[in-house]
């Protein structure tokens, strides 16, 4: 029944107890390669969609339509590459020239002056939290290499799922669901199916973080709108903090260009806009998805963090989709719905 793998209890009660220890500990066992999982996840969903466009439209098969793909993108990220290249140039060779006149101007710019100066960082102390900076500056680009590689390792994955889908998909339908394998699979798919969710949320979100955001940006009549907005959108994928992290960047520059009052601006922004995504449109997305109150949705989100800090920030909604799933899947087998083999 379970494939020989362990002896699973043939009490239904035990038994899922059995098999939600055995999900568990797989997740922990396996947890520092969610990079690669998460990566594999959403390009095996963006890829495979522009494929199956082009393939109905074009005409062509799933390989090849695959391959055109990742042509298009290819030849999208060396324009992309060129055109910063050509970009940067000048900066460049600027700071080859007055590397160091740059450095000081910008060391003694009136904000970095404010902040040190309120952090107590003046003087003598601000070579010494430089240079901290700058260890950490090191160790956090250390680990953006490391989880470059396995976005890297994640993304070869989804690569040959996609050209083997066929076969991988068999062998899928093939296995026992009641099974250990088969379980533990149909379990990985909700997993795989949370993360997509998750990042189509926090997406929505981010998408109407920035358009709020935008106007006021224009009213101040801010330097560097579009990077701004960029900045914007990349940070509100990040639950709950992203807005706060964008709101200091955008407090900083507030002040460097149109001074105090205009900090005040982006600190209301701020307030706001962390109330809308927290207690009214993420809560509305997610439940669409799983059917719970939006005040659970809250009080998890509020219990992760507290239990896993930053990354609970990211766990809280998957948690409740895969419980939920889970859940409902043994509420149709208690009822008959689904069938027994």
């Amino acid at each position: 029944m379970n494939g020989g793998l362990i002896p699973l209890p043939t009490d239904v009660r035990w038994r899922r107890v059995v098999l939600l220890a055995l999900f568990l500990a797989f997740v922990f066992a396996f947890r520092h390669l969610a990079p690669v999982f998460v990566c594999s996840v959403l390009m095996v969903r963006v890829l495979g969609s522009l494929a199956e466009a082009i393939q109905r439209r074009v005409g062509l098969g799933r390989r090849r339509s695959i391959l055109v793909v990742l042509a298009l993108g290819a030849s999208g990220l060396a324009v992309a590459a060129a055109l910063s290249a050509r970009r940067a140039a000048p900066h460049v060779r600027a700071l080859r020239v007055n590397g160091r006149e740059r450095v000081d101007e910008l060391l003694h710019a009136p904000a970095l002056v404010q902040i040190r100066h309120l952090f107590g960082h003046d003087g003598e102390g601000a070579e010494a939290t430089m240079r901290e900076y700058a260890h950490a500056t090191v160790k956090y680009a250390t680990a953006f290499a490391h989880v470059a590689l396995f976005l890297l390792i994640g993304f070869l994955l989804a690569l040959i799922y996609l050209f083997e889908k066929t076969e991988v998909d068999e062998w899928i339908v093939g296995l026992v669901p009641e099974s250990l394998t088969g379980t533990l699979v149909r379990w990985g798919t909700y997993v795989a199916d949370a993360v997509v969710i998750t990042v189509r949320i926090q997406a929505v979100t981010a998408g109407v973080n920035a358009l709020i955001t935008l106007p006021v940006l224009f009213a101040l009549k801010l330097p560097h709108i579009p990077l701004l907005f960029l900045l914007i959108l990349l940070s509100g994928l990040v639950p709950v903090v992203g807005n706060f992290v964008a709101g200091v960047v955008l407090s900083l520059v507030a002040f460097e260009a149109r001074g105090a009052w205009a900090v005040f601006v982006f600190v209301g922004v701020t307030f706001v806009l962390h109330k809308i995504e927290s207690y009214y449109l993420t809560p509305r997305l997610a439940a669409q998805h799983v059917q719970l109150p939006a005040l659970v949705l809250v009080v998890s989100l509020l219990l992760f963090e507290q239990v896993f800090g930053f990354v609970g920030l990211f766990l809280s909604f998957p948690t409740l989709y895969v419980g939920v799933r889970i859940r409902n899947e043994w509420k149709a087998r208690d009822s008959g719905e689904l069938a027994e083999t």
